[in-house]
């Protein structure tokens, strides 16, 4: 049996463009909200989101600004993390529980 570990970053656009000067491409340009998030995961089934950001980043440079992260989840109305991603430990201490439950019941059976 192989265990697979792993960890990554994933950049996850939220909302309509806006046009904003740059100060680094010294123009104005296309902004976009963004959903900026790092993840570690176990066996492609369990994982967690260690750090995310909402931000407004420039097309050209991704230079821009950190947005509120409760005002941004209010705005789209959801949190686009997948599940397993974002109840990663749930899962996992439900299948922990399950799985002792079961060990269990087998060596305390009849």
């Amino acid at each position: 049996m192989m265990l697979l570990v792993g960890q990554g970053e994933r950049v996850v656009e939220v909302g309509e463009t806006e046009q904003h000067h740059c100060q680094r491409c010294e123009r104005e340009t296309d902004f976009v909200p963004q959903l900026r998030y790092r993840y570690g995961q176990f066996d492609v089934v369990f994982g967690f989101v260690y750090a995310k950001r909402y931000q407004l980043a420039c097309r050209q440079c991704n230079h821009g600004w950190i947005l509120d992260t409760a005002e941004m989840e209010q705005l789209i109305g959801h949190v686009p993390i997948p599940f397993h991603l974002r109840f990663g430990p749930v899962i996992f201490a439900t299948f922990a529980v399950v799985l002792a439950s079961a060990v269990y019941a087998y060596r305390h059976a009849g």
